[in-house]
């Protein structure tokens, strides 16, 4: 998920709160998934140092830019991955749309329209 695709979102830091809530949802989120720093790194866009400091170090924070594109990485808005929530198939694609910007939608919608007009007996 490029960084890109949040223009349109306010920014700022985690709180000192969720940041710790941030920090164990990452760690349970890698390990279940058996992500790595340098796939979550590549992926995302965020940096392995950001990432490394928020794995390493207790109360480290990142800023909301950065957490939404972890967590959507997973295919979760922030809430759902700092409570570990499991989301399905749906859920996630959602989550994907809700983070692309306004603009861009038509054509998302388009492409998927697309799809289902290409798809053998239709």
């Amino acid at each position: 998920m490029p960084n890109d695709t949040l223009l349109d979102m306010p920014f700022g830091s985690l709180s000192a709160i969720m940041a710790q809530d941030f920090r164990d949802a990452l760690l349970w989120h890698m390990t279940r998934n058996g992500t790595t720093v340098a796939e979550l790194s590549r992926e995302t866009g965020v940096s392995r140092d950001v990432i490394n400091k928020v794995r390493l170090r207790a109360g480290a924070s990142t800023s909301v830019e950065n957490a939404m594109l972890i967590a959507a990485f997973y295919g979760k808005s922030v809430n759902q991955f700092i409570l570990c929530e499991d989301v399905d198939q749906v859920g996630r694609l959602k989550n994907l749309v809700e983070l692309i910007s306004p603009e861009v939608r038509p054509l998302v919608e388009a492409q998927i329209r697309g799809l289902l007009n290409a798809r053998p007996g239709k």
